[in-house]
């Protein structure tokens, strides 16, 4: 009875109606791949991406024989026996769902899921939309093998977490390819798809694992594994992926479609686009580690970061991470948005004041008590983070040592408004107030434009536009735009070669020793802004420069006096670069040098050594006076002494006698 009416709805189902939907045929893989697809920084391809939907198709033979038994249990038992259409199966569910008094079992099967998800409207549950979908599969099931549906409906199908397709969800659920998927792994995934939103989330995994131990019964039930198979995959221990969302270098490859998007507008998702970028996938892997990692380790208050590195030749980002945890959780790109800069922003300051003429490359800076008087009548007085101070020294030891008020007094004398010119010149775009505080990082700059300046440092003063996409082309070649690394000569170069060869002794003495690499010349700066809200460390060798940063979303203060860029960031940097350049063997092994570099102690002078030779003298003299004190003391106490002796002795004699 049940399948005579499905037959008279599909008789009732017009040709004409059918000629509405031209797309019976079911698309071939790399008609499934989507749109666009993104090159990396040597013409390899590392994903393909879709306006909709997350999937990265795979042919059936790259889909593990688990996994095709376990959906197949699952969803259509009969599937290699009906044509499209199961009207025994429907009879079953209804009876199931009768005695049950709700839908425990669909009757739908696996071609026509595969027909509503590709070619219907999920949401529609008329009756006409049912005969359509009916007779929709009846037509597919005659034009295509078994194996070809059930390989399209493998990769199409959702799974939950943001993942579409088979090959997707492998990854998000149990970081792995869909060929490598075990029993037990197969039959939790199939276990997801009547609900994939709902199982999908941690907080029903009890659930989830319910519906695993289903599938596995039916795999029994349908002869697909033996008994003894299914009880050993009930007692694997599932290893689930920490990530959720299947895209591969999301934070990257997002921000790379959005840049695309920018520049050819909707063709972007209209025709085959590929987009050959920047991004190199090893950096990236080990960013996408090394900060996870980092921020793990991190004291407690630290649960965010973000990395960006950058070529020093082309400007050309390589990896690009903006947060920690999964994708779907943490979308927010921290690499892209500003957070407090610290002191990572000081040498911006020195600079400035080398360039203007308001330090000198043998000047000394004074540590000592500072206060500024403010246009509203308060006083700013710029403290040390350990509330000391060390007097007069080296603007090379005042920027490794990175005091504070050597830094606001250097501001001051260069200039505010010329610090802001010089930051900008570097590529700093965010807004920076001229407050007396500002060489002290009070301003918001994001990891991209910290290290894109610090490469204008590195390139001696040229900058670079950072470069992202290197060429946009269309397969019909009607499209083919080409970005090239446009240079500027912004900043004076030998003032620039005096800063990087001072930053290098922030990181061989100074506050980023952590992010010292044997063999390898280093420069840096160490950042930790108010309470440790956002600390950093900004480093670079002679090809490559790396901003990374941490902190929390809720710019919350950190508790504790060791939570430092230097102690957290440089540890972060250094475990990254020490894994780049295992890779990417270092080939420049010294920056440019300057001609007059920063001195590294103070100057002798007539004066100066005069001052101290009578200081010295001065002292000389004050410990003889306290030598001859002390002699004379200690004589008079001795003749106390023997006074004292004969007094107590003549009044014994006479009270003898």
């Amino acid at each position: 009875m049940v399948g005579c009416a499905f037959l008279g709805l599909a008789a009732a189902f017009s040709v004409k109606s059918i000629a509405s939907y031209p797309f019976i045929s079911l698309p071939s893989l790399n008609a499934q791949k989507g749109n666009v697809q993104i090159f990396d920084r040597y013409d390899r391809l590392v994903t393909t991406v879709h306006e909709e939907k997350n999937v990265e198709p795979v042919p059936l033979e790259r889909i593990s024989v688990n996994m095709r038994d376990a959906v197949i249990a699952a969803e259509d038992k009969s599937f290699y026996k009906h044509m499209g259409i199961d009207p025994q199966g429907i009879a079953r569910a209804m009876v199931k769902n009768f005695q049950a008094g709700h839908v425990v079992e669909g009757g739908s099967t696996i071609t026509q899921q595969l027909v509503k998800t590709l070619y219907l409207d999920p949401d529609d549950r008329s009756l006409i939309r049912k005969s359509q979908e009916a007779f929709m599969a009846t037509l597919i099931s005659a034009s295509h093998s078994k194996n070809k549906v059930l390989e399209t409906y493998l990769n199409q199908i959702y799974f939950g977490k943001g993942a579409y397709g088979i090959e997707r969800a492998a990854n998000a659920y149990f970081n792995k390819h869909a060929s490598q998927l075990t029993l037990a792994e197969s039959a939790y995934l199939a276990g997801l798809i009547k609900a994939p939103s709902e199982f999908s989330q941690k907080a029903n995994r009890k659930a989830a694992i319910a519906n695993q131990h289903q599938v596995l019964d039916a795999l029994v039930e349908c002869n697909l594994v033996s008994r003894l198979r299914a009880s050993q995959a009930r007692k694997e221990t599932l290893r689930f992926a920490d990530g959720d969302y299947g895209l591969k270098f999301p934070f990257y490859v997002n921000h790379v479609l959005s840049l695309a998007k920018e520049q050819i507008g909707d063709q972007l998702w209209t025709k085959p686009v590929s987009i050959y970028t920047n991004l190199d996938p090893t950096a990236q892997a080990m960013a996408e580690k090394s900060l996870q990692r980092g921020v793990i380790r991190a004291p407690r208050g630290i649960n965010q970061g973000a990395l960006v590195s950058i070529s020093v030749e082309d400007g050309g980002v390589l990896a690009m991470v903006g947060g920690v945890g999964g994708y779907g959780k943490v979308s927010w790109n921290r690499a892209l948005n500003p957070h407090t800069a610290g002191s990572a922003f000081k040498p911006f300051v020195y600079l400035a004041g080398l360039i203007n003429g308001a330090i000198q490359p043998d000047s000394m800076v004074d540590d000592a008590p500072l206060s500024l008087q403010m246009p509203d009548g308060k006083t700013y007085s710029p403290r040390n983070f350990d509330d000391g101070f060390y007097g007069n020294m080296t603007v090379r030891d005042a920027l490794a040592k990175s005091r504070n008020v050597c830094a606001v007094a250097v501001g001051q004398k260069t200039g505010l408004a010329n610090v802001v010119l010089t930051a900008k010149a570097a590529g700093i775009s965010s807004q920076m107030d001229a407050f007396p505080s500002l060489p002290l990082g009070t301003c918001a700059v994001s990891p991209l434009e910290m290290a894109n300046a610090y490469a204008t440092i590195a390139r001696s003063g040229t900058y670079i536009q950072p470069l992202f996409i290197r060429r946009i082309a269309s397969s019909d070649k009607s499209i083919n735009k080409a970005f090239e690394a446009q240079r500027e000569e912004r900043l004076p170069q030998e003032q620039c070669r005096q800063m990087v060869d001072a930053l290098m002794d922030v990181v061989s003495r100074g506050t980023g020793t952590r992010a010292y690499l044997p063999g390898v010349p280093v420069a840096g700066k160490t950042g930790t802004a108010d309470k440790a809200k956002d600390i950093w460390f900004v480093g670079f060798t002679p090809e490559v420069v790396t901003a990374t940063w941490a902190g929390n979303d809720d710019n919350q203060a950190v508790a504790g006096n060791h939570v430092t860029g230097g102690g957290v960031m440089a540890g972060i940097w250094h475990d990254y670069m020490s894994a780049y350049l295992a890779k990417h063997p270092a080939e420049t092994l010294a920056f440019a040098g300057p001609q007059r570099p920063l001195i590294k102690e103070a100057p002798f002078s007539i004066a100066t050594f005069v001052e101290d030779g009578v200081e010295q003298i001065g002292d000389g003299i004050e410990e003889v006076q306290n030598g001859i004190e002390e002699t004379f003391s200690e004589k008079h106490n001795r003749q106390r002494g023997v006074k004292t002796f004969f007094g107590k002795l003549a009044s014994k004699i006479g009270r003898i006698f």
